[in-house]
């Protein structure tokens, strides 16, 4: 590698050498040796070819020096392959270069995995299109009748009659020998080209992101006041880079988006909004695309084909495209002059990578922002505490809450005081009846697809549970089985405990199956619509159940966090939460938090009061914060009851957390790998830092191996899933008051148990500000 110190001498003439990095899970650069055809026009950030093992590989050059670097035997280097061939991109853009590096170093994963992110897509090769085309003298002795067959005539009317010609590949059989003649008298040509795709890059957000049959068209929304918003707009005019929250119902987000983008296109800047789902992404492209203002969107996720994904960057490279909406990945896209970057839903948790690196986009953006000195604004109806905390120690609030006379009146049913014979509640039937009566439609809302939860033997309390990722397996009547819903691993229903041969199997913890099953049984006159994760795995199956909702074919739909991911939802007379605590027992000390964030989003697709509107929250836990916050409209009931939760426990936005997994096919290796990890965690030093009094004071509280300098490590203990595909999986969790202090000692320590296991099939994983725990 070459040194960025001082080095020894050792210059060789006309030599050249450059560390590339590669696409790969490598910590560190490659040395290369340069061609001299490649000497006078080699630069830092350029994109080359190098051979890799018995492949080629398509790398970037972090350094250049004419000095060969000390330990290396120049006879065994590698010569760089050439540049990018003609035609490609050959320079990574400065900004984005510099961006890889940061992530590579904030989520402590190597940089030639960041590297993977900034670089444009690759294309597959696409063939060569032949054409058969009428040539003039063609055409003239068409119209002149010239001699020949009736089967020529009918031949060159053809081509004559298609504006593109007669592909070659649409040709009848048997018109080889009549083309050739056809060829010879100069009456048609073959021409090839390749196939265009451009022509739909600016016109994207239309056709798909209606499959579901909603109004995508920009709407005609009035000009309200939006005095509220007006330390938004002051932001936008400024300079530097701003870190701005707006926390306000969707139609006011929506407004303030719109007119952001046209202050910021007649700035001449250019704007990217970033959202968690593929489909919102599509649906937000449409809503804000006006032909009359020149705003023309497109929209980038994983979905769309590698050609597809090749052009639109090459369209943002060379600064056609000004407005992007697009999915995580779209932050590394090469728009230059932003003004904006607009994080839709900054909660979700979809915007964190799951894979190595994983960044999340909200984070990676105010690092881009504060690089570029564009605005950072993070958009959100309910924003999570780690974000809320953040913008108001360091940033610019803007708050613009419902009225009351919005919300739809919600009644409270206690699961403990009714009978269970049903999953609905009788005060919910009694509802669900008074709504279909009125034609107004019903949402019966559960976070939880399948018939049942789980399976249960009464006499020993055993569960059955997949084999290869040790969870207990979900019963879905649909499919007559138990599956694993991380694997997809089915087994039939037994009829006795594997266990103790128990004949007493009950199911337990109802899914939405069930909740379909008792609402045809109860109400056989309606029209039920189940959408989950199993009924739309299918895209035709998907959009036809999407297009009757749109359509209104329906009198009652039961649904999952699904339904809330997607464009809007027709508003419903009726929402039932059928439990609203299911949620909460989950072992994640976000658990809370999202089921306030997902009852909030459930019962906002409830008409307001005065129009009916009627909410029943089912739960077994109604005195729980997350709950009672939601019934009784009070933000403040949740946040300051979850921060002293949190406070006392050292939990974000109080600490910084890493979470650590080691995997591998050997248990007890794993186990000890994971010990040998903890051990060298808290004997590693870096630099002591003193956090927070009342954060130092947490972290010393918590029984685990404590340090002085507020680093905390708990564990290993087993993952949630302690087996996933067949991998056993152990976990550690690292806080520390400071989050430097923490990255420090994870950087440290996985270099060394990388090359200490490298050769037993042990993987060390690294999650900095989990979303979800391993």
């Amino acid at each position: 590698m070459i040194s960025t110190q001082a080095a020894p001498p050792r210059r060789e003439p006309e030599a050249l050498f450059a560390d590339v990095i590669v696409p790969r899970h490598l910590a560190g650069p490659f040395t290369y040796t340069v061609p001299l055809s490649l000497s006078p026009t080699l630069r830092i950030g350029h994109r080359v070819l190098v051979p890799f093992g018995r492949s080629v590989l398509q790398g970037a050059v972090i350094a250049l020096s004419h000095v060969l670097p000390q330990g290396l035997d120049r006879a065994r280097l590698k010569e760089i392959c050439s540049l990018l061939p003609e035609g490609t991109a050959t320079d990574i853009p400065e900004n984005l270069f510099q961006l890889s590096r940061q992530v590579a170093e904030q989520y402590v994963a190597p940089w030639g995995q960041c590297l993977r992110l900034v670089l444009p897509p690759a294309p597959k090769p696409r063939t060569l299109v032949s054409r058969y085309e009428l040539t003039e003298q063609g055409r003239a002795a068409l119209e002149a009748r010239k001699s020949c067959s009736m089967k020529a005539r009918a031949l060159l009317t053809r081509i004559g009659k298609n504006t593109s010609g007669l592909r070659r590949s649409s040709r009848s059989p048997g018109l080889d020998e009549l083309l050739d003649d056809l060829k010879v008298r100069g009456w048609v040509v073959e021409v090839q080209n390749l196939p265009s795709t451009s022509a739909v890059l600016l016109t994207q957000p239309t056709r798909q992101a209606n499959q579901g049959g909603f109004d995508v068209t920009a709407p005609r929304i009035p000009d309200p006041s939006l005095s509220w918003s007006e330390p938004l707009f002051n932001a936008l005019r400024g300079q530097g880079p701003t870190r701005i929250l707006v926390q306000a119902s969707w139609t006011d987000r929506l407004r303030l988006l719109q007119q952001a983008i046209h202050l910021m296109l007649d700035r001449g800047q250019t704007v990217l909004i970033i959202v968690g789902e593929a489909e919102r992404a599509q649906w937000i492209a449409g809503l804000i695309r006006n032909e009359e203002t020149s705003i023309s969107p497109v929209y980038f996720h994983s979905g769309l084909s590698d050609q597809l994904k090749a052009e639109i960057w090459d369209q943002i490279h060379r600064q056609i495209v000004r407005v992007v909406v697009g999915t995580r990945s779209a932050i590394f896209l090469p728009l230059t002059a932003i003004g904006m970057m607009w994080i839709e839903g900054e909660e979700d948790a979809a915007l964190k990578e799951p894979q190595e690196p994983r960044y999340h986009a909200r984070d990676v953006a105010w690092l881009r922002a504060r690089d570029e000195q564009a605005v950072l604004v993070l958009s959100s109806a309910h924003p999570s505490l780690e974000t809320k905390d953040a913008v108001e120690q360091r940033g610019i609030v803007v708050h613009h809450p419902l009225p009351s006379r919005a919300r739809a009146n919600i009644q409270v049913v206690d699961l403990r005081d009714h009978s269970r014979g049903t999953v609905l509640s009788q005060p919910l039937v009694q509802a669900i009846g008074q709504a279909i009566s009125r034609r107004a439609g019903v949402l019966l809302f559960l976070n939880r697809k399948g018939y049942a939860g789980a399976l249960v033997c009464r006499d020993c309390g055993q569960v059955p549970r997949c084999p290869t990722c040790r969870v207990a397996l979900m019963y879905s009547r649909q499919a007559g089985r138990l599956l694993c819903s991380y694997c997809g691993n089915a087994s039939p229903l037994p009829e006795t405990c594997v266990s103790c041969s128990g004949p007493r199997m009950q199911l337990i913890g109802e899914g939405t199956e069930r909740v379909e099953e008792d609402a045809k049984r109860l109400f056989s006159h309606a029209t039920v619509i189940r959408l989950d994760g199993d009924t739309v795995r299918r895209p035709a199956q998907a959009t036809a159940l999407w297009q009757r909702v749109a359509q209104g074919k329906w009198d009652i739909i039961v649904g999952t966090q699904l339904l809330l991911r997607r464009g809007p939802l027709p508003t419903m007379g009726l929402v039932g939460i059928v439990q609203a605590d299911a949620g909460l027992s989950v072992p994640d000390f976000r658990s809370a938090e999202r089921t306030y964030h997902t009852l909030l989003d459930a019962v906002g697709l409830a008409d307001p009061a005065e129009a009916g509107g009627q909410v029943i929250v089912q739960t077994y836990l109604s005195s729980h914060h997350a709950i009672r916050a939601v019934v009784e409209n009070d933000e403040s009931i949740f946040s300051s009851e979850e921060r002293s939760h949190r406070t006392a426990l050292g939990y974000p936005p109080m600490v910084h957390l890493i979470a650590l997994l080691v995997s591998g096919t050997d248990e007890k290796a794993v186990h000890d790998a994971a010990k040998v990890w903890v051990d060298r965690l808290t004997n590693c030093t870096p630099p002591a830092v003193v956090g927070q009094k009342a954060v130092a004071t947490a972290l010393s509280t918590i029984p685990s191996i404590g340090r002085p300098d507020h680093l905390t490590v708990l564990g290993p203990v087993p993952s949630p899933v302690p087996k996933l595909r067949g991998r056993y999986r152990w976990q550690i969790l690292v806080k520390s008051s400071e989050r430097e202090t923490g990255l420090d000692a994870v950087r440290i320590t996985v270099k060394d148990m990388e090359r200490a296991y490298q050769r037993r099939a042990i993987k060390f994983d690294v999650d900095v500000d989990p979303i979800e725990m391993w």
